[in-house]
């Protein structure tokens, strides 16, 4: 049996791709946060609406869509959290920036 030799170990090079300096921000459209955030509200406010219809639709018995109710009103207990969640997200972002040091 020969011995075995064990020589330099190869030289592995890895070519990186350049990396370009960040782009800059564009600018603001025409749509600022607070009219999105109204209109998820609105929307919001709609789905409520649109549940208490049929939930009382189906309570007069003029309406027999038991799962088109349901599902409305489960929409529109979706939407109120969506509008909660990010309520307190905002406000958490609010308390925040007011205990940050300048």
């Amino acid at each position: 049996m020969t011995p075995l030799r064990i020589g330099p170990a190869p030289r592995i090079e890895l070519a990186l791709p350049e990396v370009a300096a960040p782009a800059a921000p564009a600018p603001p459209s025409g749509v600022s946060f607070g009219d999105v955030f109204e209109g998820v509200v609105g929307k919001a406010n709609e789905a409520g609406q649109v549940a208490i219809s049929k939930a009382d639709g189906l309570a007069q018995g003029t309406l027999d869509d038991l799962h088109g109710t349901m599902i409305a009103a489960k929409e529109a207990e979706i939407s109120l959290k969506l509008v909660g969640t990010i309520r307190n997200k905002l406000l958490d972002a609010f308390h925040e920036l007011w205990r940050t040091g300048v």
